[in-house]
């Protein structure tokens, strides 16, 4: 049997909300990411677990349909065991971060 090979995906925004359209944008984009099952890792960085590195690939398609005009978006990926590797120099794990990790997925 297979073992799941888990990734994490970063994402990171930085989108112009002045105007009412890039506001609109912006939201649609936001609701986007929490409909999609990512999670607000801290301020313009969110997080999503896969458990396939073949599922990357389509969460990054998923969520060019909702990329806003302007701004700066970039995703990455890594293993979840380069991601239980991070180390934080100051803070904690947000709520989000300690209820919904990989152990939440479903086994089928």
């Amino acid at each position: 049997m297979n073992e799941i090979k888990y990734m994490r995906l970063f994402l990171f925004f930085d989108l112009p909300s002045k105007e009412e359209l890039e506001k609109k944008e912006y939201r649609i984009f936001h609701n986007a990411l929490i409909k999609h099952g990512y999670i607000m890792m801290q301020f313009s960085v969110y997080i999503k677990a896969v458990n396939s590195v073949s599922k990357v690939k389509r969460e990054i398609e998923k969520i060019r349909k909702y990329v806003p005009k302007n701004g700066n978006i970039r995703i990455i990926s890594v293993t979840e065991s380069q991601y239980n590797n991070m180390e934080i120099i100051l803070g904690h794990k947000n709520i989000n971060e300690i209820y919904n990790d990989t152990r939440r997925y479903l086994k089928i």
